[in-house]
C-alpha cells in the first residue's frame, strides 16, 4: 500500500531543489546585519583611534614649546595634520588646547578633540546607532617640558 502512494507522488519524497534557496533567504538577513555592524563599528573605531592619536600628538607638540602661543599653534597644527594623515576632514574636528594655569615649565596642558562621524550611508546603521551620526571625543594631557634648555 505504501508503494502505491509513492508511485502516485514520486516527486514529493525526493525533490529538494528549493531547499537551498529557502536556507539562503533565512540566513541572508543575519549575514547582512553582521556585515553592516562590522562596517559601522569599524568606521567608529577608526575615527576614535585617529582622535586619540591627534590629541596625543597635539599635547606632545604643545609641551615642547616654552612659549604658550607657540605651543598652542604647534599643537593645533600637529593635531590637524594627524587627522589629515588618517584621511579625515580636519576642518570638522574641534580641537581645544587648554593649559592649566600660566604657561611655564611643568604646567599641565589638556588637549580635547571632538569629531562627528557620519554613518548614514551604512545600511541598517540607523537601527544600530539610532541616528545618522555618532559624536566621538578624545582627551589627552601632558606637562610642559621641565628639563629642556632654553632656545629661540
Amino acid at each position: 500500500m505504501l508503494s502505491d502512494k509513492m508511485a502516485r507522488f514520486p516527486r514529493l519524497r525526493h525533490d529538494e531543489r528549493g531547499q537551498g534557496y529557502i536556507e539562503f533567504m533565512l540566513v541572508l538577513p543575519l549575514f547582512l546585519l553582521t556585515i553592516a555592524a562590522l562596517i559601522f563599528f569599524g568606521r567608529v573605531l577608526y575615527v576614535k583611534l585617529a582622535l586619540d592619536m591627534a590629541t596625543y600628538d597635539a599635547c606632545r607638540a604643545a609641551v615642547e614649546a616654552l612659549d604658550g602661543e607657540d605651543g598652542i599653534a604647534q599643537a593645533s597644527t600637529a593635531g590637524k595634520n594627524t587627522v589629515r594623515g588618517f584621511f579625515l576632514n580636519a576642518g570638522t574636528m574641534r580641537l581645544t588646547i587648554a593649559p592649566q594655569g600660566i604657561w611655564q615649565r611643568g604646567t599641565r596642558v589638556m588637549c580635547h578633540a571632538r569629531f562627528n562621524v557620519y554613518v548614514g550611508d551604512i545600511p541598517l546603521a540607523h537601527a544600530i546607532a539610532g541616528k545618522s551620526s555618532v559624536n566621538l571625543e578624545a582627551s589627552s594631557w601632558s606637562r610642559v617640558e621641565t628639563w629642556r634648555s632654553y632656545w629661540r
